[in-house]
């Protein structure tokens, strides 16, 4: 563990990594790995953590509409602070959550990336905090 661990920062990585499988259908094959990761809290307290994000999913799953961002950051935003306080609690399983999350996930957020747009007034941009990845609206 290196001297500059930020929990939540950590935490937020870990959520938006499995936020990201959760949409995209394969929360059940990482379920079992990240229940190994919360047993450092006993199995009852794991359970009851796993609940949560099982809970998150079935949400998430059901929030398809636009009208359903403000439940998905809810969601979003408890599972942080449910992650973070764990990493707070065990700051050990900081290298295993690490280990848990794709490569790019790991990687130093300090920047972000480099845009730039050249003539174009008629379109928004902005990162999808599920997906991670950019996206464009035309501004019609």
């Amino acid at each position: 563990m290196d001297a500059a661990f930020d929990a939540a920062a950590l935490a937020s990585q870990g959520v938006t990594a499995l936020i990201g499988e959760m949409v995209r259908g394969g929360w059940e094959t990482i379920r079992e790995a990240f229940a190994r990761f919360l047993r450092r809290d006993g199995q009852d307290a794991a359970d009851r953590q796993l609940a949560l994000f099982d809970e998150a999913e079935q949400i998430l799953a059901r929030a398809d509409e636009p009208a359903d961002d403000q439940a998905r950051l809810n969601v979003e935003r408890r599972l942080v602070l449910q992650l973070a306080a764990y990493l707070d609690r065990f700051p050990d399983m900081a290298e295993e959550l690490r280990a848990l999350l794709p490569e790019d996930e790991t990687a130093p957020t300090g920047q972000g990336p480099a845009l730039s747009a050249q003539h174009n007034t008629q379109s928004q941009m902005g990162v999808d905090p599920f997906e991670g990845q950019l996206s464009w609206e035309d501004a019609d």
